[in-house]
């Protein structure tokens, strides 16, 4: 992979932005790019839109309608009355798809994006019907996501005692925590602009998004999932540990897995050839 600055890894991508009013007030940011096949992108925890820098650009070359969306409560979207809860930001989802009118489109979602499109296919199967051709879940699980875990045991006290924005905004201690969730090799580049990322964030709100991770199991639900799947797990991701990959390709009807040698969490950086191959099998239905 070619070098790419910092800039353009935070940067806002261009276009412009598009704001989702939801029923309880919560505002969603989206932003659309491209033209061609449809690709809705849902970032992860403590992420926003821009975690897709690196890979926007790649898809739209290559001829697809590219839409983000910050998650409630990430980036320049808002909690409204509802607060923050695994249905309420499913139906953001929807709310995503309905308003962009997409149809036979791919949606991709990262680590909590993943649990997310999951809860999206579990509480509005016809939706998901209506408007997907499949879906690709990127270090993902579907609950239960501190088992097996034991970075996400570490972290997680950090988010409740208030102390992770304190590490994120240290140079040295926020670039090794954003380190631990790189596989084997991770440029500079990459682990400073998840550090900025990460630490843009308003931390102290979103005790909720950890919470409902841990406690919620969606498990049952994969049964239903009525759209081709892929599963991209990294053989090094310590915060999604392989077995809610194997579970996931495992249980819902259509998938299959691809398992990434030597890479982490952070796979929308470390591996974007890998994402970019299978999102247009999933365009192509190929096998």
């Amino acid at each position: 992979m070619s070098q790419v600055s910092l800039d353009t890894l935070v940067g806002l991508p261009e276009g412009l932005s598009t704001f989702i009013t939801r029923d309880d007030g919560t505002r969603l940011r989206c932003m659309a790019d491209g033209e061609g096949p449809t690709l809705i992108l849902a970032h992860g925890i403590f992420g926003d839109l821009r975690v897709f820098n690196l890979l926007r650009g790649r898809l739209v070359g290559r001829g697809c309608r590219v839409i983000l969306f910050d998650q409630r409560g990430h980036g320049a979207s808002t909690i409204g009355a509802d607060g923050l809860g695994a249905r309420q930001m499913a139906a953001d989802c929807k709310a995503v798809l309905e308003h962009f009118d997409v149809q036979d489109a791919v949606l991709l979602g990262h680590s909590m994006g993943a649990f997310l499109s999951i809860c999206l296919a579990e509480y509005f199967p016809d939706v998901v019907q209506e408007r997907l051709r499949g879906m690709l879940l990127i270090a993902g699980h579907a609950g239960n996501v501190a088992r097996g875990s034991i970075q996400n045991r570490l972290q997680i006290p950090l988010v409740k005692a208030g102390l992770l924005p304190v590490i994120l905004s240290s140079g040295w201690l926020g670039r090794a925590f954003a380190r631990s969730l790189f596989g084997r090799v991770a440029g500079r580049e990459l682990v400073e602009a998840t550090r900025r990322i990460l630490s843009s964030q308003p931390l102290e709100v979103m005790t909720p998004l950890v919470d409902f991770q841990v406690r919620e199991d969606h498990y049952p639900a994969l049964a239903g999932i009525a759209v081709r799947t892929v599963v991209l797990c990294g053989e090094r991701d310590r915060t999604c540990p392989r077995w809610h990959s194997e579970r996931l390709g495992a249980e819902i009807p259509s998938a299959r897995n691809h398992w990434l040698p030597d890479i982490g969490h952070m796979v929308v950086y470390e591996a974007p050839e890998a994402i970019e191959d299978a999102l247009l099998q999933l365009l192509e239905n190929r096998q």
